[in-house]
């Protein structure tokens, strides 16, 4: 039997992604996000969600972050670098002044299969549905199936940022658009966009792991051929115009793109942001408005906010 170690991170929400990312470089077979506004939510809804969640089990602010790692690829220098690691965060992104981490060490031969439990069939929006490879799922609704594996790296989608910019994509990709998804993750955005137009579609990440897994995901859906994926940082790389660009990242890695996104955006087309948290969304939406852009709409949930903006 293996030991392995559990680690919770005790941080904000917005900081929530990068812990996870940081936790995943370490080794963590799969990570899951404990966030008190799950138990606001309908759980006998049909979105997935688990019923009959423990109150006791939630923070009363903030969210908690778990990973599991092998307790062989976690000793002691190991833990300080990735406790330092986590503490400069808070140089540049609130983690909290309740920021918090425990580790335990579990006795379990299965905890490389059990986070998987944190995870089911998601419906998002009008006609997607959201369903893990380990999940049986009859599409007795026609519905529009993204197969998603996320392996150690992702999740499968059930952020309130993915489900954002996917509502957003359903309402305002056309028939024949170029999209480009920047920071494309396990690509679930890139698949969903492929049920909505027979344009050209790109995938980009500078993370080598999120083209791989991006990769392996439109495989799962038979669009290896059809999406195009490259590692790469934002839209620097890039000298086509597209119809659609939609960024499921931090409000001021945004920023850093506004100016590419701009001058690639046709006339008239239209960019999708996410990640972008109720303090951050002011001033991002100003940069918007000063680089030219202007807005369409915004939509929000759980003080998770998404721009769509023209130009």
């Amino acid at each position: 039997m293996e030991n392995w170690i559990e680690i919770t991170i005790h941080t904000t929400n917005e900081a929530s992604e990068i812990v996870e990312a940081i936790l995943l470089d370490y080794g963590s077979t799969g990570v899951a996000i404990e966030d008190p506004t799950t138990l606001e939510e309908n759980l006998h809804d049909d979105f997935g969600t688990i019923i009959e969640l423990n109150p006791t089990d939630f923070p009363d602010i903030g969210v908690l972050v778990k990973g599991y790692i092998n307790e062989l690829n976690f000793d002691k220098e190991t833990f300080e670098m990735f406790k330092s690691e986590l503490e400069n965060l808070g140089k540049n992104i609130n983690i909290g002044d309740f920021f918090k981490i425990e580790t335990t060490t579990i006795q379990d031969s299965d905890w490389e299969n059990s986070w998987k439990d944190y995870f089911d069939i998601l419906n998002i929006g009008e006609k997607f549905v959201i369903v893990p490879t380990w999940k049986e799922y009859k599409n007795l609704d026609n519905k529009y199936v993204i197969n998603i594996d996320p392996g150690m790296a992702f999740g499968t989608g059930g952020h309130e940022t993915t489900s954002l910019c996917i509502k957003n994509l359903e309402k305002y990709v056309r028939n024949h658009d170029n999209v480009i998804d920047v920071g494309c993750g396990s690509g679930i955005l890139s698949i969903a966009t492929s049920y909505l137009t027979d344009g050209k579609l790109k995938a980009v990440d500078l993370d080598k792991l999120a083209v791989d897994v991006s990769y392996e995901n439109f495989t799962l859906n038979n669009l290896e051929n059809r999406i195009e994926v490259e590692q790469a940082s934002l839209l620097t790389n890039e000298n086509k115009k597209y119809n659609v660009i939609v960024a499921n990242i931090l409000a001021h890695i945004i920023e850093l793109m506004l100016e590419d996104a701009y001058n690639l955006l046709e006339d008239g087309g239209y960019f999708i942001t996410s990640g972008i948290i109720k303090d951050k969304k002011d001033e991002l939406l100003d940069k918007m408005l000063k680089q030219g852009f202007r807005l369409v709409e915004e939509t929000s949930d759980n003080d998770w906010y998404s721009f769509v903006v023209t130009k």
